[in-house]
């Protein structure tokens, strides 16, 4: 079967498509075959056979596992390909590869790839004995035998150790870890992996910590006592020779090789030295090791030594990180196969995080005192030495490098991201930008006076680096935010001079020094305007020259830096000027734009970003005046070319487009149809686009259009603008009427209950060209398209709230017999609805009209037949059972208000209704319930009567007396006011100031229901359902009673 397999082998590397699509195809047929695995083994065991047909061999023993080995694999097929015996002679004869010293590498590497595949299916049940066996080698293993048990152990230590598994081998782990980390005749990368595997370990020590608290502890001492002092020597070691680049690109180079792995054994020394202070970093991959001690068991770590030898490598290290990346074009951000950092940044990265993350601790913090205390004695200028010091490190490191320069020049969409997300970008500069951060947090004064006195070494120097001035303002940049996001008031006096040297810097020749000026400029106006010495006439004056830029500049970065920064000055510029400037911004920023190929948006996602929160700042600083210039007209452009499409600038027109419906219908309605007149016509527009080619940006087109459309009418005053509804509503109609996503559904839903709700006149008036049909009868078309069968759940999520508000405003008079007919629809769709927002989307139609007729209610819904049983049963039980999860304040309001009505009816029929009452929970177990499990035990529940069921709920709704009703203030009941996303995922709802607005009504809703239970608990008819409440309800209710009681009567006392 071999030779069979070598020539199918061969041919799955052809260059001729169909040839390997045919040996591939066979290799899968040969699946189910019990020799097939087997012989795969021999291929690539066998030292006459090639290497690349080895190595193609255990590739597809590897798919061959994942697929058919275990359920518990996932890529798992479905048909376990395997029998016993053939899976115990391929464990035992991969292993026996992984122990082999001298088979090739890759070979063996590829294979422990396999064995970690099988351990993730089979240990330890299945394969105790593995964890032994792989650590019994390490006396007698070479590099590429240890290697390859590193890559295991790798997997076993993540995912196939428990607890208690780990607890038991801990020790033994560590110990071989520790060997073959201190062990110099081994490579210097097979002795990092040992480092990162360590690493690995903590996130169990950390679970285990509560548990075995005193064992965890003795375990960490232990550690500590045995790695410290390698730890420190790998830290205090200088950096080998560096390479050149043609030594870097020879394939076996000593000296190459040994710069990589002393780089990668500092960069491991580091992670295990951070990873228990920095769990929350945001480089989870890089999740640092004495660190993470330090955070678990901060009395164990010398964290002085360690900050004194960090600090002087990272002082020591700054010629060569200028030679390699700033001078120097050598490769960033590397790591080997195995995922091993070994590029000199990721050091200098892990250095200075290392760095940041001590200054916490207590006995470093009081090291840095005293020095800094120390150096000020005497001195009038409040410069430290060691602060001056770091920012010179800080400028040092984040100097623009040649591989940014090369990037930022081909796209400026480069520079534009990693200026906007600047804290996600793993870089030495946005580590430094942190590091400075976190010292100005500390230490402001001393921060600010360093960064300002070592600028002044910089712009004094006779031949300064442009490279140096640029890294010095960004520094400053982030101190200054620093100082912003604390309030912390600037002296001007030290940055009066700065001053200069940035308006210097905005006239440089260079362009990232010229964009960095700017950028800077704005954040120091902003600085000086919230202070008592602002000056309105030179924040003016600076804006302007940024403006100017805009306009004339010959970079792109300079006029997209301009571009951004135009926000900052229009909110710290007094109105009149601000207001005088936003004509010429937008202008600025659309002949800008026409410059630019906009037709792949794809490739302009930040610069669309940063024009759209420019916009949207313009607009909001004065939304009033947004009729007098294009802001609009761009952003709407914009739009068409599909900027849409991400969520964070659908975000930002949304906000721009509702602040200013906002101020402009407050100027009266004049106004308010100008915007319309100004906008509608682009928006309407939109509703016809079709999705030739891109269906992904004619649906965001559609979407967003839909969402402006509704923003608009729910702000308006009736009557809507001439032309709004003839224009808009059949537009809308199509879009339900058509096939699309579930949001355009929604959206569209949406828009037409607002028009709708605003001005009904012109809605009934209206008559759809194409159906001819009238408002109402389209209205009602519309309705019943969305509770039809073939429309899924979520596409009909928000029709209740628009048949409620058809009734509404149509009335009995109107609807005649199609009022029956309408809530009959809802009535049945309500029976098959799974999707909670549809769920409560038609109750909801229900409880309205239940709080003004509610026996008129309950006797239709009795009336109409479902099946074998009534719409009132249907109703009652889907109401009742979905009620807990009902989101939104005023549909919680109306929903309890509702309740009441029903249960002041006292129908028989509505009490008679038997649904499901309190979950029943198996107290037998306490494993965690699988899924095949849950098939064979359901989840089940009481089953009681609606009446008890509809009293249960009104319980529940209470809140504790002292967090809501006493304090105004939040309270558990908000975490339920939230609305149903678009996905049936939840999201905060919109349109209240929690504290203010929605929990007044809040408190309202909860008067409501206690006024109800004292009433009703005089009641003979209720004791009786009370006494069917559980104790812990029981309890609920008499409290909340009576602290509303004695809250009424301490307001009676007060004259309240």
């Amino acid at each position: 079967m071999e030779q069979q397999l070598l020539a199918i082998l061969a041919a799955t590397q052809s260059s001729d498509g169909p040839t390997r699509l045919a040996a591939e195809l066979q290799l899968k047929g040969l699946y189910s075959d019990q020799a097939f695995p087997g012989a795969l083994v021999t291929i690539g065991a066998h030292p006459d056979v090639a290497l690349p047909e080895r190595i193609v061999a255990l590739v597809v023993l590897k798919q061959l596992v994942g697929s058919g080995w275990s359920a518990a694999l996932e890529e798992f097929e479905g048909k376990v390909l395997f029998s016993d015996d053939v899976k115990a002679d391929i464990k035992n004869r991969s292993l026996a590869i992984v122990f082999d010293g001298n088979i090739d590498s890759k070979v063996i590497n590829q294979t422990a790839v396999i064995v970690s595949k099988i351990a993730r299916a089979e240990f330890p049940e299945d394969w105790p004995t593995l964890l032994d066996l792989l650590l019994s080698q390490q006396s007698t293993a070479n590099d590429t035998v240890t290697e390859a048990i590193l890559i295991v152990l790798g997997e076993l230590v993540q995912d196939g150790l428990d607890e208690d598994q780990f607890y038991l081998s801990a020790r033994g782990l560590v110990k071989f870890f520790h060997d073959v980390a201190v062990d110099g005749s081994k490579k210097l990368l097979v002795r990092a992996h040992a480092l990162g595997v360590l690493r690995m370990c903590f996130d169990s020590v950390e679970t285990l910590k509560e548990r075995e608290e005193i064992g965890i502890k003795e375990f960490i001492r232990d550690l500590c006592d045995a790695w410290l002092s390698f730890f420190k020597d790998v830290l205090n070691e200088g950096m080998p020779t560096l390479p050149t680049t043609e030594q870097e690109n020879e394939g076996e180079n000593e000296v190459a090789a040994t710069w990589r792995g002393v780089v990668a054994l500092k960069i491991q020394v580091i992670e295990v030295s951070t990873v228990l202070t920095a769990v929350a970093n945001a480089r989870a991959d890089l999740a640092q090791t004495l660190v993470r001690i330090q955070y678990i068991y901060p009395d164990i770590l010398p964290t002085q030594e360690l900050f004194s030898a960090c600090w002087a490598a990272l002082q020591a290290h700054g010629g060569a990180y200028y030679a390699c990346f700033v001078d120097g074009d050598k490769q960033s951000n590397l790591v080997t196969a195995s995922g091993l950092p070994y590029t000199f940044d990721l050091l200098i990265i892990e250095e200075l995080d290392f760095l940041q993350v001590l200054l916490d601790a207590p006995d470093v913090r009081v090291q840095v005192d005293a020095m800094t205390n120390n150096e000020l004695q005497g001195k009038g200028d409040a410069i430290s030495q060691w602060v001056m010091e770091v920012m010179g490190s800080l400028v040092n490191y984040s100097a623009i490098t040649s591989e940014s320069e090369g990037l930022w020049d081909i796209d400026f969409n480069v520079f534009l991201s990693e200026e906007t997300f600047a804290e996600t970008n793993n870089s030495p500069r946005s580590s430094c930008a942190a590091f400075a951060w976190k010292l100005s947090s500390w230490l402001p004064m001393q921060t600010l006076n360093s960064i300002a006195g070592y600028m002044k070494l910089i712009w004094e120097d006779a031949n300064p680096s442009w490279r140096h001035k640029e890294a010095a303002l960004f520094e400053l940049q982030q101190i200054l935010e620093e100082y912003r996001s604390e309030s912390r008031p600037i002296d001007t006096n030290v940055l009066g001079p700065c001053v200069d040297y940035i308006a210097s810097a905005m006239n440089e020749v260079g362009h990232y020094l010229r964009a960095r000026g700017h950028i800077v400029m704005s954040t120091v106006m902003t600085a000086y305007m919230a202070g008592p010495g602002g000056n309105r006439d030179t924040a003016l004056g600076y804006a302007r020259q940024s403006l100017k830029a805009i306009d004339e500049d010959d970079s792109e970065i300079v006029k997209t830096s301009c571009i951004r920064i135009m926000s900052a000055y229009l909110l710290i510029l007094p109105d009149d000027a601000a207001t005088e400037m936003q004509a010429a911004v937008v202008d600025g920023i659309a002949k800008f734009l026409d410059t630019q190929d906009m037709d792949d948006m794809d490739d302009n996602v930040d610069l669309v970003d940063t024009v759209l929160q420019t916009l949207r700042d313009l607009i909001m600083a004065n939304p009033t005046t947004c009729l007098e210039h294009n802001a609009f007209d761009v952003m709407l452009t914009l739009v068409k070319l599909g900027a849409a499409r991400d969520e964070s600038t659908y975000i930002l027109v949304d906000e721009a487009f509702d602040s200013a419906a906002q101020a402009v219908v407050k100027k009266g309605t004049e106004s308010y149809s100008q915007l319309c007149y100004k906008v509608m016509p682009a928006l309407v527009a939109n509703l016809d686009a079709k999705p030739d080619e891109d269906q992904e940006k004619a649906t965001a087109l559609i979407d967003v259009s839909l969402n402006l459309i509704k923003l608009l009418a729910a702000t308006a005053v009736e009557p809507l603008p001439e032309g709004f509804v003839f224009e808009a509503m059949p537009r809308i109609c199509r879009v339900i009427l058509s096939e699309g996503d579930f949001y355009l559904h929604q959206q569209a839903t949406l828009a037409i209950k607002e028009i709708l709700c605003n001005d009904p006149a012109k809605v009934f008036a209206w008559v759809d060209p194409e159906f001819q049909k009238g408002g109402l009868d389209m209205l009602l078309l519309v309705i019943a398209h969305l509770l039809s069968p073939q429309v899924d759940d979520a596409s009909a999520a928000e029709v209740g709230d628009l048949a409620v508000e058809v009734v509404e405003k149509a009335g009995p008079e109107l609807l005649g017999a199609s009022m029956r007919e309408l809530l009959q629809v809802c009535a049945v769709r309500l029976c098959t609805a799974e999707h909670v927002g549809l769920v409560q989307s038609l109750v909801i139609v229900f409880a309205r009209l239940s709080l003004f007729n509610t026996q008129d209610v309950l006797n239709f819904l009795a009336e109409i037949p479902i099946g074998e049983t009534t719409a009132l049963v249907v109703v009652t039980k889907k109401w009742l059972e979905n009620s807990t999860h009902f989101v939104g304040f005023e549909a919680i309001r109306q929903n309890i208000m509702a309740l009441i009505a029903i249960y002041r009816a006292h129908d028989a029929r509505f009490a008679a209704i038997q649904v499901n009452g309190d979950l029943i929970v198996d107290h037998t177990t306490t494993r965690i319930k699988t899924r095949s499990m849950a098939k064979k035990n359901p989840i089940k529940f009481t089953v009681i009567s609606a009446e008890l069921k509809l009293i249960k709920l009104l319980v529940n709704e209470l809140v504790p007396l002292y967090g809501n009703l006493c304090l105004g203030g939040n309270s558990i009941f908000q975490a339920r006011h939230t609305s149903v996303g678009s996905d049936n995922s939840w999201s905060t709802e919109s349109g209240g100031t929690p504290g203010i607005g929605p929990q007044k009504a809040d408190d309202e809703t909860q008067n409501y229901l206690l006024d109800f239970f004292v009433t009703v608990g005089r009641d003979a008819h209720f004791q009786q359902v009370y006494r069917q409440l559980t104790a812990v309800e029981q309890t609920r209710l008499v409290e909340a009673v009576e602290q509303h009681q004695l809250l009424l009567a301490q307001q009676a006392s007060l004259g309240q």
